[in-house]
């Protein structure tokens, strides 16, 4: 889901900050509408009915992230589809119009899975409204990465405009304010016994090569790592090492979202 609403989102900033490329006019918003659809079609196939998805829109329960959550997922899916139309006709008053909606659902879309989890009152590694802010922070580097993989394998998408430079800028600030929150996560005290538990498996455990081989050096320090070298040597542009980095961070994307997800229901509830 990150990488479909990072990518809607950083197309509207784009847009909205002069970016006219095929990349911010129809890819991005693509992607956007691509991976928020599977995404989607997932949630709904994991129900206990799946036939009966549509209860969720038509007999909601208000009190529900999860109903907040479909809701959310399908404004974004009808703006990204709404933009990927417009973009191919030309039309840029439309797309204009559109990338403020864009941003509102994306934060939306994005955060809304913080707030799910932690109405699992058990579990007290998903509590806190911090989750919700890092998934921001996680969707702007999947969707960054997923745009410059793409502008890496077709370099003519950023024609008409330099969206390479901020797409990286992206990256790179989304990383490390993902690393600041992981470092406020495991490094102050835990409120509870159940939170010390999970983030001791994390750390110490059964999911410490996945955070610290996958989520903090591999996915973190590494592809932070070669952004200030590839800066240093002026090969920032270079879409090799582009890819490899968006690449690498997504990896470490993935790493964590699977730890927290996994190491949040280890802690057994009694």
């Amino acid at each position: 889901k990150g990488i479909g609403t990072g990518a809607l989102l950083l197309s509207a900033i784009l847009w909205l900050a002069g970016v006219r490329t095929p990349l911010t006019a129809f890819v991005g918003p693509a992607i956007g509408c691509l991976f928020v659809t599977l995404t989607a079609a997932i949630l709904v196939a994991d129900l206990e009915r799946p036939e009966r998805f549509y209860y969720i829109l038509v007999r909601p329960n208000w009190r529900s992230w999860m109903v907040w959550g479909a809701y959310f997922l399908t404004a974004h899916g009808a703006i990204a589809a709404a933009w990927m139309i417009a973009g191919w006709y030309g039309s840029n008053t439309t797309v204009t119009a559109l990338a403020v909606p864009a941003i509102v659902v994306s934060i939306l879309a994005t955060s809304y899975t913080g707030f799910l989890f932690a109405q699992g009152l058990g579990r007290d590694l998903w509590q806190g409204p911090l989750a919700a802010f890092d998934l921001i922070a996680q969707a702007l580097i999947e969707g960054a990465a997923a745009m410059l993989i793409a502008l890496a394998i077709v370099p003519s998408l950023g024609v008409g405009g330099n969206a390479a430079a901020p797409l990286i800028l992206a990256l790179g600030g989304a990383l490390v304010v993902h690393l600041l929150f992981l470092a406020v996560e495991h490094l102050t005290p835990s409120p509870t016994r159940h939170h010390e538990l999970a983030t001791r498996a994390i750390s110490r455990g059964a999911f410490a090569p996945f955070f610290w081989g996958g989520a903090i050096v591999g996915g973190g320090v590494v592809p932070l790592a070669l952004l200030g070298a590839a800066s240093i040597v002026e090969t920032l542009q270079s879409p090799a090492m582009a890819a490899l980095v968006a690449s690498l961070a997504l990896e470490g994307a993935f790493a964590w979202e699977y730890v927290w997800v996994e190491a949040g229901q280890s802690v057994p509830l009694s």
